[in-house]
């Protein structure tokens, strides 16, 4: 199953261990929507809120292993408590090819508190980490 990861799921970003054992399927794509900063440390991904591009990349998990990234996420099927949800978004790169796959989407209004300017999460990390 294709899983798009933005945020610290990302190559060179803190939890990326969790997806060293899956191939990367494409860098440097994006979904149509805004991420958010609650100072959480990592962010929060919402769909359907602008034309806005969210970078990140595209990785081959095995659907027997998914559970992993649910857990990881705090997504439980059925579960409206979830802090996230997993949906299937439209994945876009520089040519205008789209790819289906699975990916995080905040599930916590509470939590859209900044709106991260630029909408990718390598570059608001590396500018505000030294902050």
């Amino acid at each position: 199953m294709l899983v798009f990861v933005y945020g610290t799921l990302r190559k060179q970003q803190i939890n990326h261990y969790m997806m060293k054992n899956y191939p990367c399927m494409q860098e440097d794509v994006w979904v149509y929507g805004k991420i958010y900063d609650a100072g959480a440390g990592y962010p929060f991904l919402a769909l359907n809120r602008g034309s806005e591009k969210v970078r990140g990349e595209v990785f081959e998990v095995p659907q027997a292993e998914l559970y992993l990234l649910d857990e990881f996420e705090d997504y439980t099927p059925d579960d409206p408590n979830s802090l996230y949800v997993r949906v299937e978004v439209d994945v876009y790169d520089d040519n205008d090819n789209s790819t289906k796959a699975f990916t995080y989407v905040c599930n916590k209004e509470e939590m859209l508190l900044h709106e991260i300017e630029g909408h990718d999460w390598v570059t608001f990390f590396k500018k505000n980490r030294n902050k």
